[in-house]
């Protein structure tokens, strides 16, 4: 190879500064937009695991009426900050359940109280309960008679129906 074709041309060589500032400008934007992406995908995450532990609260309360085949009373606290077993006569299964706290930054559509039986059936003045963030995402806890309960999907409040 000769030595006259390793030189460039006319001078021309590399990228002109515009050029790198495109590339630069653009690599910029697809950055912030990721950054932005995964903060909102892990906020939806956090919302829907809170609104799971609630859910296993009751699942688990559940679990301590069949198996100690008693009736056990699921409530909230006069702040709604503590979530767990209210019943005076179920020291059994309230000290294998320890209270939840509710965290501040989540508002809850109900704060119902949950009777439990034996049977593993429950009742309730309010068989949906929705989990709200500050930013307006939400959730629902959908609790039925047989005593299961479901955790939906997040939802943005301005995209929900």
């Amino acid at each position: 190879m000769r030595i006259s074709k390793l030189i460039s041309r006319n001078g021309e060589d590399g990228f002109s500064v515009t050029e790198l500032a495109m590339v630069v400008l653009i690599a910029g934007i697809l950055a912030a937009s990721s950054v932005v992406m995964f903060a909102n995908g892990k906020a939806r995450y956090e919302l829907q695991q809170r609104a799971q532990k609630i859910a296993s609260h009751i699942e688990r309360a559940r679990s301590l009426a069949v198996h100690y085949n008693q009736t056990v009373t699921l409530g909230f606290s006069s702040q709604n900050t503590v979530f767990g077993i209210t019943c005076s006569d179920c020291a059994e299964s309230k000290s294998e359940l320890p209270p939840a706290r509710i965290p501040t930054d989540l508002s809850l559509s109900a704060y119902p109280t949950i009777t439990i039986k034996g049977n593993g059936t429950l009742s309730t003045s309010n068989a949906t309960i929705v989990v709200s963030d500050a930013r307006g995402r939400q959730v629902s806890i959908v609790m039925a008679n047989s005593g299961r309960t479901r955790v939906g999907d997040v939802s943005d409040a301005s995209t929900s129906p």
